[in-house]
């Protein structure tokens, strides 16, 4: 036999045994492993090296080549169908989470410690949005600060208040040659034993200024005993400083919150004596308290200020001998101020008392609002 047909044999022999083992062993990369990959099965021991093909082909050699090559394809099914599993493995797991842990370490992006890594990563983004949130917060007081000093600096510009809590109160200057007269006599009552302003202590929000109908619609006339008094004038104003006189006592009802006055000037039939009885709407009796101590002549922490005279032809309210009485009725202020019409000197007996006492009926409509305000509350 030639070396030329021993060849061919030979070829023959490989070409059938390579069609009967289809599935011959692979290099180390796997079946759908991207090339640099590491193999995931790190403890599979590669198949040993195949005999050159350009080695001598004798028949001991020819032996070896195919006991190599029965033992190849015998391997062979058992390697591929492993490659194979993990390649594609059930549930379409990524093949990275199969990885050892050395394999792990030798691919990952972050180096040999991944968790330190991770740590400075997360730290810096927290650190990244505090400053956002913080300049967020700096922002934000600048804004509510220039916004406070615009207020400020309007108020301090304009002279009026802001809020809707307290109502406006201006001061109005007295006219010139205005008279300066205080009572010689002044009895102020400030607390109510029974508390009987009690319902009307703090003035509502929605309350409406006052009005002559409202305060003198049913005292036109007062009456007791022999005693008779009838209205002459009267007014109602939202001004409430146009009535007194003294820089302290305007500054204390524009701080108190004065939104109306009414004031009303009652005689005898003989005009012989005459009574002012003002009423001063106050924001409650705290304040209505502060401005019963302004208005107090025989008190010497406060600066000099009383009401002013309604009829300036009246000489008993300019000059001469005078009574006063005040009473704290809620968030009201009432001042009930008596004299002879002449200015004179009251005469014996009790007549300007009696005067003063008649006065007081003036305040009927504060005690119908007491008792309308208790009816609510029932």
């Amino acid at each position: 036999m030639s070396d030329s047909d021993s060849g061919g044999r030979a070829r023959r022999r490989r070409s059938r045994r390579a069609k009967r083992s289809p599935d011959l062993p692979v290099d180390d990369v796997g079946v759908n492993e991207e090339p640099g990959e590491i193999d995931p099965a790190d403890d599979y021991d590669a198949p040993e090296e195949l005999p050159d093909d350009d080695a001598p082909r004798t028949r001991k050699g020819r032996k070896a080549r195919s006991a190599s090559r029965k033992g190849r394809g015998k391997a062979a099914p058992q390697s591929s169908a492993g490659r194979r599993r993990s390649a594609a493995p059930s549930g379409g797991v990524d093949p990275v989470s199969k990885f050892s842990a050395s394999a792990l370490r030798r691919v990952t992006v972050l180096g040999d410690r991944p968790t330190e890594v991770v740590y400075k990563l997360a730290e810096q983004s927290q650190r990244k949005r505090g400053a956002v949130v913080l300049g967020t917060l700096l922002a934000l007081c600048a804004v509510a600060l220039v916004t406070l000093g615009g207020v400020l600096l309007y108020q301090l510009v304009s002279g009026e208040p802001i809020g809707t809590d307290r109502a406006e109160t201006a001061i109005v200057e007295p006219p010139p040659g205005h008279s300066t007269l205080v009572p010689e006599v002044f009895q102020g009552k400030e607390d109510n034993e029974n508390d009987v302003f009690e319902p009307i202590a703090e003035r509502p929000g929605d309350a409406e200024p006052l009005t002559e109908k409202r305060v003198f619609g049913g005292t036109e006339k007062l009456e007791l005993d022999d005693t008779e008094l009838t209205l002459r004038d009267s007014e109602v104003t939202d001004t409430c400083t146009s009535l007194v006189w003294g820089d302290h006592l305007a500054e204390t009802l524009a701080d108190s919150s004065c939104t109306s006055a009414a004031s009303g000037v009652y005689k005898d039939p003989d005009d012989e004596y005459v009574a002012q009885f003002t009423l001063f709407d106050l924001e409650d009796e705290s304040a209505a308290s502060a401005v019963n101590t302004a208005i107090d002549p025989t008190d010497s922490s406060t600066e000099p200020g009383f009401l002013l005279p309604q009829d300036t032809s009246i000489d008993g309210l300019q000059k001469g001998h005078s009574q006063a009485t005040t009473q704290v009725m809620g968030h009201y202020l009432a001042v009930y101020w008596v004299a002879r019409t002449d200015g004179g000197d009251p005469e014996e007996g009790t007549a300007m008392a009696e005067i003063n006492v008649v006065a007081m009926n003036a305040a009927s409509a504060v005690y119908k609002e007491v008792r309308d305000a208790g009816e609510d509350e029932d």
